[in-house]
């Protein structure tokens, strides 16, 4: 064998390699993105799995819909700048849509376990939580939601069981990748304990994750047929953008229009 093909082997071996590698994680975030998840765990019936899974679902199928995409982005004239994460903390809502929509380059949703745990378990409140790679190494992130969701999410009250479609949006948000290989986080915000964003330059500002949340809770109202697509911003406005107002899930239960009214519960402190 000449001197030529032996170094053409010794760069096609591995440039092969590669190639199957990558074609192995587009398979496998194709199955991710389709199906919303790889696995669940901590379901303590076929009933509750049954729930939980609906849940993630419609979650996602909210954030794919033209609806949530034509909402979000009809935001544009009233949120200036939203913060993504410490380096990004005045991107425009068009930028927070196309990464949604997968329309910048590298943007991808990762493959993800989803786990559901007892209450006392996520320290109570109205909130889950999603557990990042600190590194932000990897491939894959996990959901991990409370059984109280599923409670939310089986309500009689409509805009309650919308509550729950916030809450698993919003974590979705957070497996939304900015890089095609490794997990990079498209938007962050609290972490562990801490009760505020460190480092935030303006905390008027809407949160990306909180954002997309609430938009998704309300395309969700709307596709339901509780609000229309003119209430959709009074709706967010009510759900907040700059932290969750969970505290006021309950409090449309006769079919009040779902829009700030002085009696509400106060906001939640932005983050």
């Amino acid at each position: 064998m000449s001197e030529r093909w032996r170094w053409a082997w010794v760069l096609l071996i591995p440039l092969a390699m590669l190639g199957w590698v990558a074609f192995g994680n587009i398979r496998e975030d194709r199955a991710a993105l389709n199906g919303g998840y790889r696995e669940l765990h901590g379901a303590a019936s076929k009933a509750e799995e049954g729930a939980l899974a609906d849940l993630l679902t419609e979650a996602r199928a909210v954030l794919a819909s033209p609806q949530f995409d034509a909402n979000l982005r009809a935001l544009s004239g009233r949120y200036r700048a939203v913060y993504l994460d410490p380096r990004r903390q005045e991107a425009s809502v068009a930028e927070v849509a196309d990464l949604l929509a997968m329309k910048r380059l590298g943007a991808r949703y990762v493959p993800v376990d989803v786990f559901l745990l007892d209450d006392e378990a996520l320290g109570g409140g109205y909130a889950a939580a999603t557990s990042e790679n600190s590194a932000g190494e990897g491939r894959y992130s996990d959901i991990v939601l409370g059984r109280f969701l599923l409670d939310a999410y089986r309500a009689p009250d409509v805009v309650v069981r919308s509550c729950a479609v916030n809450v698993a949006a919003h974590e979705y948000s957070h497996t939304l990748s900015r890089t095609p290989f490794l997990y990079r986080p498209a938007f962050t915000d609290t972490s562990g304990s801490q009760t505020q964003i460190p480092g935030r330059r303006d905390r008027s500002n809407p949160v990306a994750s909180y954002l997309v949340g609430s938009v998704a809770q309300c395309t969700w109202l709307q596709l339901k047929g509780r609000i229309t697509a003119g209430e959709v911003p009074a709706c967010v406005e009510v759900f907040g953008v700059a932290s969750g107002n969970s505290q006021r899930c309950d409090q449309f239960g006769t079919g009040e229009p779902v829009v700030p009214r002085p009696d509400l519960p106060p906001a939640s402190p932005p983050l």
